[in-house]
């Protein structure tokens, strides 16, 4: 590989990076629109089978996903903290906007009326994830502050679920996170690692295992998937999408943020701003990704 392809290699893994820290933004929509999903895909399933190649055509991308999330961690901990509202009405706009890129990827297939049945039952799907993560008291940080022993086996199935953002188009693995309360709080692992460095990495150690285990299991699940039912698995996708911008706003950590912060003016307007521009800036990623489709055809 030139270096030219190499140092190409790591700016799209920094925004595939930066996106993996974003929720609402798909880290795999911003590979198809880089050109490196297949490569991410076809590397990462045949790992284990090619080990050095494999890692050798993802080293890069992995480079510049981790400059990514070393230096967006502590912004958007600080945005989180203090702004949380607007911030997620950010990351809602990007949902929004990448809506249109998934329907994309099957508007020249047939549409059922079971589908229609499939749309339904993903949207309740990711409304359900909101609507339980408070009902069901899902106190995370309790977990985090000081770090619980079960905290580590806890973060693998955490990881798993992650990690499907970055195989699966469409999907948020950090929206799922913050969906479920864990967002802020693995972002808020910096505070700890001064008295409990041990504790932090380990913690980020189990979480690592779980992305690469759901990595595996989904880029081969989802090449499955597109090859055996391409409509059902994006209409899933799209239900689960529009489910997940409803859990955005009514989850344990929003609704506790509600409760001890109330929403001022500004916030609502700088929220009202930010949805937009976050819808905007989505939705120029999906009219880009036509052009070059349209191009390359």
């Amino acid at each position: 590989m030139k270096f030219k392809d190499i140092i190409f290699d790591a700016i799209k893994g920094f925004f595939i990076g930066t996106a993996l820290l974003i929720p609402g933004v798909s880290a795999a929509t911003i590979a198809l629109v880089t050109k490196v999903y297949d490569k991410l895909i076809t590397n990462i399933s045949t790992l284990l089978k090619n080990f050095w190649p494999s890692l050798k055509a993802l080293l890069a991308i992995g480079v510049g996903v981790i400059i990514a999330m070393v230096s967006m961690w502590i912004p958007l901990k600080l945005a989180t903290e203090h702004i949380l509202f607007a911030i997620v009405c950010l990351f809602a706009g990007s949902m929004i906007g990448s809506i249109p890129d998934v329907v994309d990827s099957i508007k020249d297939e047939p549409i059922k009326k079971i589908h229609y049945l499939y749309l339904l039952l993903a949207i309740l799907g990711g409304m359900t994830l909101g609507i339980l993560s408070y009902h069901c008291n899902a106190d995370v940080h309790s977990l985090f502050n000081p770090i619980h022993w079960s905290l580590y086996l806890i973060m693998i199935p955490v990881g798993f679920l992650a990690s499907a953002g970055v195989v699966v188009p469409g999907i948020s693995g950090s929206m799922l996170l913050l969906v479920l309360g864990f967002y802020t709080n693995i972002l808020g692992l910096v505070d700890n690692i001064k008295d409990q460095p041990g504790q932090v990495i380990g913690v980020l150690v189990c979480m690592a295992v779980g992305v690469i285990i759901g990595m595996f299991f989904f880029s081969k699940l989802m090449k499955q998937l597109f090859k055996k039912c391409k409509t059902a698995t994006y209409v899933w996708i799209i239900g689960l999408v529009v489910g997940s911008i409803f859990s955005l706003f009514y989850n344990h950590d929003m609704m506790t943020y509600y409760q001890g912060h109330g929403i001022p003016w500004w916030e609502g307007l700088l929220g009202t701003i930010l949805l937009i521009g976050g819808f905007i800036g989505s939705y120029y990623l999906v009219l880009y990704q036509r052009k070059h489709i349209k191009t390359n055809s």
